[in-house]
């Protein structure tokens, strides 16, 4: 007689479904809203790039979440001035530190 392993290890389950608020698609206009501060590619390079791919992922969650309209268009914008503030106070310390050589 063999003896029957299947009964044996661990046990694997499946992960329970995403909620509606992070597996809805958000329409074109508000991948528009929140893809400004990509704009910052433009004139930041790198830094700008990854800054404006940061805000751009904060507001993708902003508008995913379950606050009202309005509060989400205002962090929004709050949200891509963060992040041009960050990129200006880098781009200043880069050049500080250019001038100091």
């Amino acid at each position: 007689m063999t003896p029957d392993f299947r009964d044996q290890g661990p046990t694997f389950t499946a992960p329970a479904p995403k909620s509606d608020a992070t597996t809805a698609k958000l329409p074109a206009w508000a991948h528009l809203l929140c893809g400004w501060p990509l704009v910052l590619i433009a004139i930041g390079g790198a830094i700008g790039g990854g800054l404006g791919g940061a805000a751009y992922g904060i507001n993708i969650a902003i508008y995913k979440s379950s606050l009202p309209l309005p509060l989400k268009i205002i962090l929004n914008i709050l949200t891509g001035l963060a992040a041009a503030l960050i990129w200006l106070a880098a781009a200043i310390a880069i050049q500080t530190a250019l001038q100091k050589r």
